[in-house]
């Protein structure tokens, strides 16, 4: 098959879109740990919103109904992660969340469906390879490094 030459030549440009970080939200009332999650995440490409419980991410999720993906500890005052969870089921039914959690939990558990549980300590690699199930992140190397 043979390609007839066009009369006049078409410059093909790669298209240009604005950068744009996608947010992430992190609640934990540890602020070690916030700050972990955003030295973490933010060299892949994320806003890391942050939140140091259940009662001040509302007004987050709320102010930011672009947010991909919502990291959440369960043992938290005023407002723990159940009670934020089923606050947000009732608002994005489907919107994925890793809760994170240093006790076990029940995996029948309904306050806990649907997200993935994480429990501490995890490798920092399991945490970006569901991060990355998500939100299109690259498969990193192995890290023994725990969070």
């Amino acid at each position: 098959m043979a390609f007839a030459a066009q009369p006049h030549s078409v410059a093909i440009r790669a298209r240009r879109t604005p950068y744009k970080l996608r947010k992430l939200l992190v609640i934990d009332d540890d602020t070690k740990l916030l700050a972990s999650y955003r030295d973490l995440l933010m060299p892949y490409g994320f806003e890391v919103l942050t939140a140091p419980d259940g009662e001040q991410a509302i007004s987050i999720v709320e102010a930011n109904p672009d947010i991909l993906l919502v990291i959440l500890d369960l043992a938290m005052p005023r407002m723990d992660g159940r009670e934020w969870l089923r606050w947000f089921r009732r608002k994005q039914s489907e919107s994925p969340v890793i809760v994170i959690s240093a006790y076990k939990l029940d995996p029948n558990d309904a306050d806990l469906k649907p997200a993935v549980v994480l429990e501490k300590p995890f490798h920092v690699a399991e945490l970006l390879d569901v991060v990355g199930l998500f939100c299109g992140l690259g498969t990193p190397t192995a890290s023994s490094a725990r969070v």
